[in-house]
């Protein structure tokens, strides 16, 4: 699941927070351990224009990213959900397997500073439910599931 950015042609997530002008990189890898659908990653940068820019890579498909800009008030909500859920300070949701099914990869980074949870949005549990609950409201395009076929 980690590597999967890098296998789709996406630059290290901590890089990518670190070029010039960003204020804040945050990814979704989304991860389907049945095979049904195709995994995906969802990156949103915010730079210091105002401009906030979300990224959408399919595994198997052979395009760019889907490019789309958000308006600075979609993606707000998802950082008061992470500064409310106190993302910084968590860990991995507590008592995942393999078998669970969709599992996401939730990072942010600022800077110098990467952190970065595995959750399973099917089973959302607080503090984890805040994250799951932002993500689909204000990220819909991030989410988008597209099957394998």
């Amino acid at each position: 699941m980690i590597q999967l950015p890098a296998r789709l042609g996406l630059s290290d997530l901590a890089a990518a927070a670190r070029g010039s002008g960003v204020i804040a990189a945050l990814q979704v890898v989304v991860y389907h351990g049945r095979r049904r659908l195709r995994h995906s990653v969802a990156r949103v940068i915010e730079t210091q224009l105002g401009a906030v820019e979300l990224l959408v890579a399919y595994e198997g498909i052979d395009l760019s990213p889907l490019r789309m800009t958000l308006r600075n008030d979609q993606i707000e909500p998802v950082h008061k959900a992470l500064d409310t859920a106190r993302f910084s300070r968590l860990d991995d949701q507590p008592g995942l397997s393999s078998d669970d099914a969709p599992l996401w990869l939730v990072q942010r980074a600022t800077g110098w500073r990467l952190h970065g949870v595995i959750l399973a949005p099917d089973k959302p549990e607080l503090p984890y439910s805040r994250i799951v609950n932002a993500i689909d409201a204000c990220l819909p395009a991030a989410l988008r599931e597209l099957p394998l076929r």
